[in-house]
């Protein structure tokens, strides 16, 4: 297998520009909260022009965006030990979601900003290998069903673009009103994932 050539020296020079933006305006998010903090304020403080700022992000949201969801693949990396612990597939992704919880109870405003800016982006979705909860839903997904536990028959992704619909909705409606906790509403889309919306007794009937 060939090896791609590193990167060249605008491109390692961009992605420097790139990181010293997103870690400023996080820095800056922490200090002042999302809502306070403007373009201005950012290329200001990480000491570019406004133009040079809005080369790399059309929007506050979209620096949000890369900020959070490169921390989001940090973070289910460091879970990876914790969730390979757990017996099952229930107590793995219930393992994963309460750390998602805990995350998206501290920071309401941000998660907010993430969801506005997803659904206006809703064509790039993440591919296999970005590191993000799609990725963790492909894993999880294809464990079960390597246990026995989810039927191997489905398409992986396609059950996993399910849950991610699911778990959208979850952090949706409890932004909406926090009551019950965001908790509770992954509990209630794992129960739906898991056990469809079949009445009680019915029985299942194959598709053709």
């Amino acid at each position: 297998m060939e090896v791609p050539p590193p990167p060249g020296r605008r491109a390692r020079k961009r992605q420097q520009t790139r990181d010293t933006l997103i870690a400023t305006a996080a820095a800056l998010f922490d200090l002042h909260g999302y809502d306070a903090v403007t373009m201005e304020q950012i290329a200001a403080h990480a000491d570019v022009a406004k133009r040079t700022l809005y080369n790399h992000f059309p929007t506050k949201d979209a620096v949000l965006a890369d900020w959070l969801e490169a921390q989001l693949a940090r973070d289910l990396a460091d879970l990876q030990p914790r969730i390979a612990a757990r017996r099952g597939f229930r107590a793995r992704i219930d393992t994963l979601l309460d750390a998602s919880a805990a995350w998206c109870e501290r920071h309401p405003a941000r998660l907010r900003a993430y969801l506005q800016h997803r659904m206006m982006n809703a064509g790039a979705a993440a591919g296999p290998g970005s590191g993000g909860p799609m990725d963790a839903w492909r894993l999880l997904i294809a464990r079960g069903q390597d246990t026995g536990e989810l039927d191997p028959a489905l398409c992986v992704e396609r059950l996993a673009t399910a849950f991610h619909h699911l778990y959208f909705g979850a952090m949706l409606r409890w932004l909406d009103g926090p009551e019950p906790s965001l908790r509770d509403e992954f509990r209630a889309i794992t129960d739906l994932f898991l056990d469809g919306a079949r009445a009680p007794g019915e029985v299942r009937k194959p598709a053709h």
